[in-house]
């Protein structure tokens, strides 16, 4: 008896490993979200075959002017958090920086939007039009995410400071 049981759950523990491991390589999960972020503008203005691939080709473009950005920004706040302890760093010259890359990262993405909109037709360009609208007011209200209920929509003031 023991050892049947042993037996099946030496079986259990082979199959869970393997499962395990499976999803540790192909990553399912990941790449279905990617997936998604790519098909949705695809599927939503439903693109032909010719607009899908030039959309991929803008889209592979943009990734990699936000991945220089990300990493440009990454560089110099590393430099401005890191340099508690020196004395002699311009903090105004630095922030000044990161404060126009994020304003050329913005930039890029506004070129990014402008020209999938100009590979849309007439009514595509609607359709994109009302979705850059409501991703731009935030869809739906929702409360915020830290649970307390002020917004800054609202007309009310802050809650006072814990």
């Amino acid at each position: 008896m023991k050892s049947k049981l042993l037996l099946a759950l030496l079986v259990l523990l082979i199959l869970l490993n393997g499962v395990l491991i499976f999803m540790l390589i192909k990553k399912p999960h990941q790449n279905k979200r990617a997936q998604q972020g790519k098909n949705f503008l695809t599927h939503q203005l439903e693109f032909t075959d010719n607009q899908k691939n030039k959309f991929l080709s803008f889209d592979k473009v943009h990734r990699e002017n936000m991945r220089h950005f990300d990493a440009q920004l990454k560089k110099h706040k590393d430099v401005l958090f890191n340099s508690f302890s020196a004395g002699t760093l311009h903090i105004d010259s630095l922030s000044v920086l990161i404060g126009t890359l994020e304003g050329e990262k913005e930039v890029e993405v506004f070129r990014f939007f402008k020209s999938v909109r100009n590979i849309c037709n007439k009514e595509q360009k609607g359709e994109f039009d009302s979705i850059i609208n409501r991703a731009i007011k935030g869809g739906k209200k929702r409360p915020p995410r830290g649970g307390d209920n002020y917004s800054l929509r609202d007309e009310r003031m802050p809650p006072p400071p814990r």
